[in-house]
């Protein structure tokens, strides 16, 4: 058997266009006779296609900026499955808590102001290791999706968010000075 003789039309890609899609053909028919018509025509994705892939482009770039919502997402998705099994709730609980505490409670005082500034930092760091870690307890014990659990979840996470965009802020504020030299006033 013969092979039908077939024109094929390529469509070329527009400008502005992302490259990387594959082109979609179709085959019309014309009739009794005549050859079929191939169109080969770039892929257009739809609305909500390119919607989500500026949308993950866009979370892409800003991603080390969203570092702690993901990190609090992360949180609260590994509290919901471990609450699900009762045993580790007891498990995780009790260590959680008083790990950061014990290690705050066993740091030894110095009397050097350069010493005691760097126990304030441990100290406030990790006070709020404990009060994430006793959160974590709390939602894997009662379920992250209890209601004051959660209202807390988000508060802390635009807490830290918070306090994350203004810390990396002031760190590019700082102008960047070789090795051995002085900013000069």
């Amino acid at each position: 058997m013969a092979r039908p003789r077939t024109t094929k039309i390529v469509i070329p890609q527009q400008r502005g266009q992302r490259r990387g899609h594959r082109p979609t053909a179709h085959v019309v028919d014309l009739g009794r006779g005549a050859a079929p018509v191939v169109l080969v025509v770039p892929h257009r994705p739809s609305l909500a296609g390119r919607v989500a892939g500026a949308t993950g482009r866009a979370l892409w770039r800003r991603r080390v900026a969203w570092a702690p919502l993901w990190a609090g997402v992360g949180v609260f998705g590994a509290a919901g499955a471990l609450s699900a099994v009762p045993a580790v709730a007891f498990a995780f609980a009790v260590p959680a808590v008083l790990l950061p505490a014990g290690r705050l409670f066993m740091a030894r005082r110095h009397p050097s102001a350069a010493v005691r500034r760097k126990n304030r930092a441990r100290t406030s760091s990790g006070t709020a290791w404990s009060a994430g870690l006793a959160w974590l307890a709390l939602a894997v014990w009662f379920g992250p999706w209890n209601g004051p659990l959660a209202a807390a979840w988000l508060v802390g996470t635009a807490t830290v968010q918070a306090f994350w965009s203004r810390r990396r802020k002031a760190l590019a504020a700082i102008p960047i000075t070789p090795a051995g030299t002085a900013l000069s006033d």
